[in-house]
This record gives structure tokens, C-alpha cells and sequence, in this order.
């Protein structure tokens, strides 16, 4: 049995595997499944008292070390380009610049769409560090930095 996945779910399973990728993954396979963020961060196949496998070590690598991404997908509609980037942000009303350390600057639209994890639209202020993702110039996810014990209140 076929099971179609409708273009939005696409996208944000795209976005799931670029923002695993830069470090947020967890939540955005949360967003797909319409869970919480903190469910899907926790592995039953991890143990502090195993050594990784290979795969996990390689994915731990690509979570810290992704800057700059960009995806081409196929839809039914054409290809559109998914796009992701962790920088510093450069705020214009709804319009929002991510600038890279390396790569390109993405820039996108805030939308009654796009999702927010631990930040929201009126706490970002030019000059913060956010992870963007965008798929046709909208935002689908702003992501701040993560939220340690000291910062969370």
C-alpha cells in the first residue's frame, strides 16, 4: 500500500533532515508528527555505556558542524528549493536575512505559517544566532539557540 505525504509534510520532513543535520532535529521530526520537540530528541538506541554506531557518530557530526544547506525537491507541483542556514539575523519587519560565517545569505518571509522553537517573532532582534529553514522564500522554521537551565527562568 502507497501512502502520499502532501507537499507540506514534504517540506518539513525535508526540513527535519537538513535541520538534523545543523542540531535541531529532534524538533522538527517532532513538528511532523505533531508531537512535542522534547519527545523526539531522546533515542532508545543510545547508551552512555556503548560506544556509538558509525551512523550516529557521522550524524553527531553533521548536527554540530552544518552551516549552510540547500535542498532541490521533487514535488507534483515542479522542484522547489529548500533551503536552510545558521547565522547571525538581520531582522526588516517580516523579512529576515540569515548570514552565515560561511556560505550564503538566506533570506526569508515570516509567515502566519512559520514555527518557532525557543524563540519567538517578537524576540528576534537583528544580531541573534538562529537557524533558519525556508522553502520558497517563507520561513517554515526560526529556531534560537537552546535553552539552558540559567536562561529558561
Amino acid at each position: 500500500m502507497h501512502t502520499r505525504l502532501s507537499k507540506t509534510k514534504k517540506a518539513v520532513v525535508g526540513a527535519s533532515v537538513v535541520l538534523g543535520s545543523m542540531g535541531i532535529g529532534g524538533a522538527s521530526f517532532a513538528l511532523v508528527n505533531g508531537g512535542g520537540a522534547g519527545a523526539a530528541t531522546s533515542s532508545p538506541h543510545t547508551s552512555s555505556t556503548q560506544n556509538p554506531p558509525k551512523g550516529q557518530m557521522i550524524r553527531r557530526f553533521l548536527l554540530r558542524h552544518t552551516v549552510d544547506a540547500t535542498l532541490i525537491l521533487k514535488t507534483k507541483n515542479g522542484y522547489q528549493t529548500l533551503s536552510a542556514a545558521r547565522g547571525t539575523l538581520t531582522v526588516n519587519g517580516s523579512q529576515i536575512t540569515v548570514t552565515p560565517p560561511e556560505g550564503s545569505p538566506l533570506t526569508a518571509t515570516i509567515t502566519s505559517t512559520t514555527k518557532f522553537h525557543n524563540t519567538s517573532q517578537q524576540q528576534l532582534t537583528t544580531g541573534a544566532k538562529v537557524a533558519v529553514v525556508a522553502l520558497g522564500g517563507n520561513a517554515l522554521l526560526v529556531a534560537g539557540p537552546p535553552q539552558t537551565a540559567s536562561t529558561s527562568g
